[in-house]
């Protein structure tokens, strides 16, 4: 049978470094970032701001 590969969630507080950890991982071969921080902010810009 074929590899399907990994599926890794992360949930935490806020500022954990979540994000920061997932941008890492996805910077490997063959992997891909969904990030609900950019789904959100796209969906509703003037509501999230970073802790930056």
């Amino acid at each position: 049978m074929a590899d399907k590969g990994t599926l890794i969630f992360f949930c935490g507080k806020m500022g954990a470094g979540k994000s920061t950890l997932a941008r890492r991982l996805a910077d490997q071969p063959n992997s891909l970032l969904l990030s609900e921080d950019h789904l959100l902010a796209g969906l509703y810009p003037d509501a999230i701001h970073s802790l930056h």
